[in-house]
């Protein structure tokens, strides 16, 4: 070894790093399901099923592959695509390691024999130390131990740069075209990966042109301008006409023609090969290598693209999970475009205010809005034998008052658009004088006024403009350009991207989600002046913010990566700007393509690591550069090889702090939660679902295990489209299809889009008109009846919206106009009665013989929202069919919202991690729980419960997998007060001590779960466990609040919002214990409790008054108003005072606002 080239140690080295990132990964990977889209990947891998568009064709063929490993045994296949996906890590920092080495020795421009003694030891310590830099960088590492795509997106952009220095190598070489044409190969099959892959390929063109070219300003321009081309022409070229052509063949080999279904993908096919052989033919005849390679270029990266179409192959079969159906050439047009995500503006288009305006959006005469056609829309027909056009695609027309260049704040959504307010303040308006039916109103402009004096004081909301929207009554003014600038540059790469590269090479604050606090998911460097100047004195941050978590790394990694930049930039500027356009495009181009909004529902940095895999390289140079320097100074091997081992620190010190928050060989949260779910349900259960962390653990769980495959697991949002409305009607498995009467054709798109529920003043107002008209008294005769009638059962309200007439066509012009009245429906009245078929409900399981004499007959509901769509109509259809023969429950997940179950809140039982529909009248409790609970039987699920190994303290949870443990320890509470009450008190205190053993409090103390085993153990006959829990929780809470009241007046509004919590919290633990005196029967001494919890506060309140006194009045009067540090404790128990003392609460402010006077006057 000791002669070997530097050829044969660049070899070995890149395969040693190669071994270690897959012994990290492989010994850290999660054992089962993460969170979030991995049972998704996981399910579409093991069983080559459809995921959400665009889809990764690649991924499932090679995880289909992979799956093989696993033999047949459910529980192996999580742990093979997950080892999958270790694997690719690997590969990237292999890679890696071979780019680093290749770039440091091309600053030297020289080739593999032309290295000396000196110069092999810095390059190869750079490709070292770079590749495991990113090796245990965390956005990397957080990907590469779980089954999702970013692991191999990553792959393929490190392959793509690697292969442009391959070629770079042998560039002198007669048949060196053949990496081009592989490197295009590549591209079309990272496609069917993430189009994110398609980034790498300006870094490939510059590289092309670094080698090619001499530099200068003129050969860089154009290199640019060509660059661009390229990525156009790959990107939004080549790619989208292939699927375009393909589509629109198809549309006209079927429609137009009159073929059966696909002949046109056939003859687009044969179309595609003719040109693809002429083409070929050309460039062999023209003799000119560059049009040859240009046109294999072409062949290959569609031959690579073809990987697509296992996913129209897929579709066909209809597996289990076939998200969006792609299965034609219109489909697959739609599925790669991501048309059910909608368009958004980039940088030119919209603002948010244009929702919060009534003209934010231009009108048509007759009221409707504007809007630009941008499509069609096409459903295959069956029956017909052709693609039945149901609607449009379009765009809305917006008003130019709200519309800008770089319109960054866009989004409609109510939430985002508080987001927008709380960090620029809300938009100005003024009264909108143009609306003559308001502009000389006093009621109008009292209501503005009430308006503008809210603007004025800060307190204003998105909900107060969304609610005098539909008055007309202001004009809103949109953000300035300096805002939306401002967001851009200082929100969206400021705290989104360049927080996420210093996490990756600075340090780390927590894994916890941060939304602009000082206490969450910042970046910090471990140096104590610079971090404490930034967020305020860290030593003294409340413990639960310091965790295994929380890395720094001193800059170094971050000073490494800038002293490479600078290198590279000062000897190489054609490679350099080669690496920065990776680097831009993958961080900047990412952000301001997306759009990213704020306080997202997960951090995004997972979507940037193509920009942390340059900056890795940059690092890797840095550690040449260093080494280069030192070895001009000291001309010695040993000194060089020492700075070497000593800069390798740099990665082995991020490694160490890196591995425990990224080992996830123990967390087992997703797996049990998906576990316990599908246990805990009766059998042929329907389970409705609503989000990803609570839909793709259940599938990916029942597709790789088959556990509980008898569970018809139904995704609420997912249902608001026909395709799925068809796969949920349809077998799967040993899961029956849902029961329902509606056909394809009364929802499919462009019918019933959505359902106005009438009320009595709308049949009024609609026969006070025609009356006015001067109508026949016979005019809708047959809609008369609904002016009394303010209810029918539901199985009626499904026949309703099915029946078709000419008095309801006329009515639904009334209500959505001429042009479109087609597309809607309404419902004649907003309650509804469903029946209880009470033999069926005991014989199906939903409840016991024994709960039959508090059973209802009716169950009457009060739809209370003024519209419902297909979602919700498809919920009608199933509440009308079912019968009582299947149990029906709803994932927690969903309940929050009234509308999500259909109204049905009062008739739940608690069943864990899910309400089932029972029968049963149990009106929501006081505070705040929902559901009747069956103790024995919730007994049993608690019991069948896995714990997701909580209980081990080395094993480090994110904030997603927490979740759970709310959810855990409620089910323990209530399955505990049940038993307790029902005299099963041994049962009781055995289900506590179980969740404490499974869940230690001693880590995870937070106040929300905790305050319900604390009521458990006092209902329990445990009552010094629950007392002793109950103080050590509150004595937290003053802490973690004392810690925010005293920061700098600058800094506290960032921590507002958590501020806000440790009230609420400290009222929900006295709550818990006043409560639980109360359900006992001792309500005195939850009394005497509540009255001793408030003596903290009223010495706060006591020691505050008195400072004030100190105080000259002047300044006291100021200092008053930090009082509302401490009221908000008040306010909070008064709730929980209210039912011993009605009085008390006035008294106490009363008390507060005399104490203030007194001390300021």
């Amino acid at each position: 070894m000791k002669n070997w080239s530097f050829k044969k140690w660049n070899t070995l080295l890149g395969w040693v790093v190669f071994a270690i990132a897959f012994l990290t990964y492989f010994s850290t990977i999660e054992p089962n399901l993460s969170f979030w889209d991995t049972g998704e990947y996981i399910s579409s891998a093991v069983k080559l099923e459809v995921t959400h568009a665009p889809g990764a064709a690649l991924f499932q063929l090679v995880g289909a592959v992979a799956a093989m490993f696993a033999f047949g045994n459910g529980e192996n296949y999580s742990v093979v695509i997950n080892s999958m996906s270790a694997l690719f890590s690997a590969f990237t920092i292999l890679f890696l390691f071979w780019t680093i080495t290749h770039l440091v020795r091309r600053l030297l421009n020289k080739e593999f024999d032309e290295i000396n003694k000196h110069q092999e030891i810095s390059i190869l310590f750079a490709g070292v130390i770079g590749a495991l830099c990113f090796t245990f960088s965390d956005t990397f590492w957080f990907s590469a131990v779980e089954g999702e795509v970013y692991s191999m997106t990553s792959m393929f952009i490190a392959l793509l740069v690697w292969l442009i220095t391959k070629w770079e190598n042998e560039y002198h070489d007669a048949d060196n075209e053949r990496w081009i044409i592989l490197i295009f190969f590549i591209t079309g099959l990272s496609v069917g990966v993430h189009m994110m892959c398609m980034l790498a390929i300006p870094a490939v063109c510059l590289i092309y042109y670094a080698r090619n070219y001499e530099f200068s300003w003129k050969s860089f321009l154009w290199a640019n301008v060509f660059t661009l081309v390229i990525l156009g022409i790959v990107f939004k070229g080549i790619f989208p006409l292939i699927m375009t052509l393909f589509g629109k063949l198809e549309i006209f080999a079927v429609n137009g023609i009159g073929l059966p279904f696909h002949s046109g993908t056939i003859i687009a096919f044969i179309i595609l090969v003719t040109l693809c052989y002429f083409a070929l033919k050309y460039a062999k005849n023209a003799k000119k290598n560059i049009y040859q390679t240009i046109a294999l270029s072409v062949i290959y990266m569609m031959i690579g693209f073809s990987c697509w179409m296992v996913i129209p192959i897929r579709a066909i079969a209809n597996p289990p999970m076939n998200l969006n159906n792609p299965d034609s050439a219109i489909g697959m047009l739609d599925y790669y475009n991501r048309e059910q995500y909608g368009d958004w503006p980039t940088s030119y288009g919209q603002n948010y205010t244009a929702y919060l305006d009534a003209n934010g959006i231009q009108k048509n005469e007759d009221g409707s809005f504007k809007t630009k056609k941008t499509g069609d829309v096409y459903e295959k027909d069956e029956k017909s034998g052709t693609y039945r056009k149901v609607g449009d695609r379009f765009n809305y027309i917006f008003s130019q008052d709200h519309v800008s260049f770089m319109p960054r704040m866009f989004n409609e959504d109510k939430d985002v658009m508080a987001n927008y307010i709380s960090m620029y303040g809300a938009p100005d308006f003024s009264f909108n004088y143009a609306n003559e039916e308001i502009a000389d109103s006093p009621e109008a402009k009292k209501i503005f006024e009430e308006l503008r004096q809210k603007y004025e004081e800060g307190t204003i909301k998105a909900d107060d403009y969304l609610q005098v929207k539909k008055y007309n009554l202001i004009n809103v003014q949109k953000p300035s350009l300096s805002q939306n600038l401002d967001y851009f540059f200082t929100f969206q790469n400021g705290y989104y991207f360049a927080r996420y590269l210093m996490w990756n090479f600075v340090g780390r604050q927590n894994d916890l989600e941060g939304n602009m606090e000082n206490t969450k998911g910042n970046w910090i460097s471990g140096i104590s002046f610079i971090d404490n100047a930034m967020y305020g004195d860290q030593s003294k941050m409340p413990a639960k913010f310091k965790n295994e978590s929380t890395v720094a790394f001193f800059f170094l990694p971050l000073l490494l990566g800038i002293i490479g930049f600078f290198f590279q930039l000062n000897r190489d500027f054609g490679r350099f700007y080669a690496i920065l356009s990776l680097f831009i495009l993958t961080s900047v181009g990412i952000v301001f393509y997306t759009g990213v909004k704020p306080f997202e529902v997960r951090e995004r940095d997972y979507a940037m690591v193509g920009s942390f895999y340059a900056f890795a390289i940059w690092i890797g140079l840095g550690a040449g550069a260093i080494l280069w320097f030192i070895q001009k100074k000291v001309k010695a091997d040993g000194v060089n090889i020492g700075a070497g081992v000593l800069l390798l620190g740099i990665p082995l010190m991020m490694g160490f702090q890196n591995y425990n928050v990224h080992d996830r060989s123990g967390r087992y949260a997703a797996y049990d939660y998906a576990y316990s779910t599908l246990k805990s349900l009766p059998k042929d259960d329907i389970l409705f679902v609503y989000g990803d962390n609570d839909t793709y653990p259940i599938w990916g769980m029942q597709e790789t295990s088959g556990l509980r495959d008898d569970v018809k697991v139904v995704n609420f949002t997912l249902l608001s489209t026909p395709w799925n409305i068809d796969q949920v009607k349809r077998k799967t498995y040993n899961s029956k299809p849902v029961p329902s009467s509606l056909n394809h054709e009364d929802y499919r798109d462009g019918t019933n889009d959505q359902i106005y529920l009438m009320t009595k003043d709308d049949w009024n107002n609609i026969f006070a008109n025609l009356k006015d008209q001067g109508a026949p008294e016979e005019t809708f005769a047959g809609f008369k009846k609904f002016l009394m009638q303010d209810s029918m059962t539901l199985k009626e309200a499904v026949n309703f919206i099915k029946t078709q007439s000419e008095d309801k066509n006329e009515i639904l012009k009334m209500l959505f106009g001429e042009a479109k009245f087609e597309k809607f429906n309404f419902l004649p009245v907003s309650k509804f009665v469903l029946p209880v078929n009470k033999a069926n409900a005991v014989k199906s399981g939903i409840i016991s013989a024994k709960d039959l004499p508090e059973t209802v007959d009716n169950i009457t509901i009060d739809y209370k929202s003024n519209s419902m769509f297909k979602n919700n109509l498809m919920l009608l259809d199933i509440l009308a069919n079912f019968d009582w023969k299947r149990p029906i429950n709803f994932s927690t997940g969903g309940v929050y919202s009234p509308e999500n179950i259909f109204f049905l809140g009062d008739y739940l039982q608690y069943d864990g991690f899910s309400y089932r529909l029972v029968p049963i009248n149990t009106p929501e409790r006081e505070d705040g729980e929902m559901g009747r609970v069956d103790a024995n039987s919730l007994y049993q699920i608690v019991k069948n419960y896995k714990w997701g190994n909580f209980k081990d303290l080395n094993v480090h949870f994110d904030e997603t997998s927490m979740q759970n443990i709310v959810p855990y320890r409620s089910s323990v509470s209530r399955a505990a007060e049940a038993l307790a009450l029902s005299g099963q008190k041994a049962k009781a205190i055995e289900l506590l001590d179980l969740a404490s053993k499974e869940i230690p409090v001693v880590k995870y103390n937070d106040p929300r779960s905790l305050s319900s085993i604390v009521y458990g153990y006092i209902v329990s006959g445990q009552e010094q466990k629950g007392l002793k829990l109950a103080e050590e929780l509150k004595k937290g809470i003053f802490v973690e609040y004392d810690y925010y009241a005293n920061l700098p007046a600058a800094e506290q509004r960032f921590v507002s919002r958590q501020m806000r919590t440790k009230p609420m919290e400290y009222s929900l633990v006295v709550g818990a214990v006043s409560d639980a005196y109360d359900k006992i029967g001792q309500g005195e001494k939850g009394y005497a409790y509540l009255v001793k919890s408030i003596e903290p506060i009223d010495g706060r309140f006591n020691n505050f008054v008195k400072d004030l006194k100190q105080m000259g009045k002047e300044k006291a009067f100021k200092q008053s108003e930090n009082v509302q540090k401490i009221t908000p404790f008040y306010t909070y128990l008064f709730d929980v005072m209210n039912p011993y003392d009605s009085t008390y609460a006035k008294e106490k402010e009363n008390q507060i606002t005399d104490a203030i006077m007194k001390a300021t006057q």
